[in-house]
C-alpha cells in the first residue's frame, strides 16, 4: 500500500496532485489546513496537506458470479487480504469525511502508540512493522461490535506489514480495514426502479416484514410515481392483513389477500399491468417443515420474481445462520436488515454477508412509515463498527 502526502495552495490544488500521481482510486485518509509556525511562517504561506493511499492488490475476489442457491452454502465466501478494489462511487469524499471521525478509537491507544504526524521516524524497511497496540485496538473494536473473530482476522490480515515509506499510524490502519469493509459490502442491490417487478418478502416472525413493505410501497408510490399493488398471504395474523390494508387505503393502491398457491397465481395475473407487486408472507419458523413447504409452494407460483429475506440485525449470529441455511435451500435472495435502531452493534451485517454471499439491500431503523428506511450505506456500517459514532 502506497501512502503519500501532497501539498497545495488549496484543497482542490492538492487533490489534483493526488489524482495525477495515484489516480481516481486513491483513498483520501485526511485533509489538513497547515499554518507554518515560528521562523518558517516568514517564508511559507498557509497550505493544504492531503494524505492519500493507493492499494496494490484486490481485497476481495472480483468475480461477479454468484453460486446458485444449491451451491451457496458449500461455496466459501472469503476475501483475500491484499489491498486493491474497484472504484467506489464517491469513495474519496465519503472516506475523507468518515475517517476524520475516529477520535474515540484513537483515544483508546496507549500514549506510546500516538505521535505527532509532523515528526519523522527512520524506517526499518519497506515492509515496516505496524505497532502491535494499534492493531490490537482496531481488533478489539471490531470484536466489541460483535464482528465474528474469523471475519476480523480477514479484515486485519497482513496489515502488520505494509509497503510504506513512512511508519504506519492508526489512521492508516483504520483506512485499510475501512476500505476492506467497504469492499465486502459493495455488492448490494435494491428493487429496480426501471422495470416491472414482483417481489416476495420472507423471514422469521417479528422482524418487521409488513412495516418494511409499507415503507417500500410508500416510496415507490409517492416518490417514484410507480403503480404499486400489494398481496398478502399472511393470513395467520389478522392484524398483519389489516395493517397492510390500512396502508393500501392511505396510498390508494390495490391489495389482495390470498390463501393458496392458486390464489396467488391469480392475484399476480390480475396485477400484471402494475409496475411493482409486493408480496407479504407469514413469518415462518425456520424449524417448522410444514411452514417451509407452504412457503416453497408460494414461491413456485411466480416464475419471474425477486425475494428479500428480512432479518433483524439484533438476532444472534447462530440463529441468523440457522435461518439463512433454511432459505438457502429454497431460493436465491437479497437481505434486508431491520431494527438498526435497537442495537449499537452492527457486526452481524458483516458476518451474514460473508457467510451467505447474498447481496444486501435495505436497512430500517424505526417504525415510522414511510421514513426510517434507506438503501444500505457501506460507509455508514464501516464507520459504526470502527467506532466512528462513539
Amino acid at each position: 500500500m502506497k501512502i503519500r502526502k501532497y501539498e497545495g495552495a488549496n484543497e482542490k490544488d492538492a487533490m489534483l496532485k493526488v489524482k495525477e500521481e495515484l489516480g481516481k482510486e486513491a483513498l483520501i485518509v485526511s485533509v489538513k489546513n497547515i499554518k507554518p509556525r515560528g521562523f518558517y511562517k516568514l517564508f511559507k504561506k498557509p497550505y493544504v496537506e492531503v494524505t492519500a493511499a493507493l492499494d496494490d492488490h484486490s481485497v476481495l475476489d472480483d468475480g461477479d458470479r454468484e453460486p446458485s442457491f444449491l451451491r451457496k452454502r458449500q461455496a466459501q465466501k472469503t476475501f483475500q487480504p491484499s489491498i486493491q478494489q474497484e472504484r467506489m462511487q464517491e469513495e474519496e469524499y465519503e472516506a475523507k469525511v468518515y475517517l476524520e471521525k475516529f477520535k474515540s478509537l484513537m483515544d483508546k491507544l496507549p500514549d506510546e502508540s500516538r505521535r505527532d504526524k509532523t515528526q519523522t521516524q527512520e524506517s526499518v524497511s519497506n515492509h515496516e512493522v505496524v505497532n502491535a497496540s494499534v492493531i490490537k485496538v482496531v481488533y478489539e473494536q471490531l470484536i466489541d461490535h460483535e464482528v465474528r473473530e474469523e471475519v476480523v482476522n480477514q479484515l486485519t490480515a497482513g496489515i502488520q506489514q505494509l509497503n510504506n515509506d513512512n511508519h504506519e499510524e492508526v489512521t492508516d490502519v483504520i483506512a485499510v480495514v475501512y476500505k476492506r469493509i467497504i469492499k465486502l459490502l459493495s455488492d448490494h442491490a435494491t428493487i429496480n426502479k426501471d422495470k416491472k417487478s414482483t417481489v416476495f418478502f420472507v423471514g422469521p416472525t417479528g422482524v418487521g416484514k409488513t412495516t418494511t413493505i409499507a415503507k417500500i410501497a410508500s416510496f415507490f408510490t409517492l416518490n417514484m410515481g410507480k403503480d404499486v399493488a400489494l398481496i398478502t398471504s399472511d393470513t395467520y395474523r389478522i392484524a398483519a392483513v389489516e395493517q397492510l390494508r390500512t396502508y393500501a387505503n392511505i396510498l390508494n393502491i390495490p391489495i389482495k389477500v390470498v390463501y393458496s398457491k392458486e390464489e396467488l397465481t391469480e392475484a399476480v395475473s390480475d396485477f400484471k399491468d402494475k409496475d411493482l407487486i409486493l408480496i407479504d408472507t407469514a413469518g415462518r419458523s425456520h424449524k417448522n417443515l410444514e411452514h417451509q413447504n407452504e412457503l416453497k409452494g408460494l414461491l413456485s407460483a411466480v416464475d419471474e420474481k425477486e425475494v428479500y429475506l428480512v432479518l433483524s440485525v439484533a438476532t444472534g449470529y447462530k440463529d441468523l445462520m440457522n435461518i439463512t441455511s433454511v432459505y438457502d435451500t429454497m431460493t436465491d435472495y437479497k437481505i434486508i436488515f431491520t431494527k438498526l435502531d435497537e442495537t449499537t452493534c452492527y457486526g452481524n451485517v458483516l458476518n451474514v454477508k460473508l457467510a451467505t454471499g447474498a447481496k444486501l439491500s435495505y436497512v430500517t431503523f424505526g417504525q415510522n412509515v414511510p421514513d426510517d428506511i434507506s438503501d444500505i450505506n457501506p460507509h455508514e456500517i464501516a464507520r459504526q463498527v470502527l467506532g466512528g459514532n462513539e
